[in-house]
């Protein structure tokens, strides 16, 4: 566990390392995952788990922010002694504050950034997304046509596995979506976007995507075309879940 001491709330990061951090001959990779609320266990890489509001229900609203949990990473680093020489690989939700971190903190000693399955953009796929905006942003969670597509999109869009993954059913039971709308971006992030500042992200840059995957390709694509060491590898086999979908690649 790692503390971290805000002036308001103190927090605490849980992290787990596999290997060595220090030694000369391997730079650390931070494995930011998605979500957000979801913890790191449906990959099987251990990093950490970013704090959430099941862990701090109590804290104010304005706290949840993508500066706050490029503050916590901060945090994570400078307390593991890493913060001079790493690489990240981000998923999903971790892409999103992943892309902000590198291209607004401009971190010289971020050497390689991942991009996996995460978006520029707030937008779903096909007309399943207009249905469950529509029924969350009237509060309606609980009628048969919400839920109805809620499985449609997820079985094409989230993980397209007859059986889901135990890990991936965990965090998906943890996370955030359970409890608050799954779909609508909160106010904080409605109006997100990194396009403007890709261009800041120096160091080279692997983006992964999938063709059914809930992210859209017209919201990734603006990575590939602003950030100057992009390479764009489109995994043909899966969604939004990869590492499950498709392991060997």
């Amino acid at each position: 566990m790692v503390q971290w001491l805000t002036g308001i709330v103190d927090f605490v990061t849980w992290y787990k390392i596999l290997g060595d951090v220090h030694t000369r001959q391997k730079r650390p990779i931070v494995m930011l995952h998605g979500g957000p609320g979801f913890n790191h266990m449906y990959i099987p890489v251990v990093f950490y788990d970013q704090i959430d509001l099941r862990q701090y229900p109590d804290s104010p609203p304005e706290f949840w922010t993508v500066d706050f949990f490029k503050d916590e990473l901060d945090n994570l680093l400078r307390h593991l002694g890493i913060r001079d020489n790493f690489d990240i690989f981000s998923h999903s939700w971790g892409g999103i504050f992943g892309s902000d971190y590198a291209s607004n903190r401009m971190h010289p000693s971020l050497k390689r950034l991942i991009l996996a399955n995460t978006f520029c953009a707030d937008q779903l796929p096909d007309g399943l997304g207009d249905v469950l905006q529509k029924h969350e942003a009237e509060g309606i969670r609980h009628s048969p046509e919400y839920k109805e597509t809620l499985a449609i999109y997820r079985n094409i869009h989230l993980c397209t596995l007859t059986s889901w993954p135990e890990n991936l059913m965990d965090s998906m039971a943890n996370g955030k979506g359970n409890r608050h709308p799954e779909f609508t971006m909160s106010k904080r992030l409605k109006d997100w976007s990194v396009i403007d500042v890709l261009h800041n992200v120096t160091c080279p840059t692997l983006l992964l995507s999938a063709p059914q995957d809930e992210m859209w390709e017209s919201a990734v694509r603006p990575f590939f075309l602003n950030i100057p060491q992009c390479k764009w590898v489109e995994l043909q086999n899966s969604s939004h879940v990869p590492m499950y979908e498709d392991p060997d690649k």
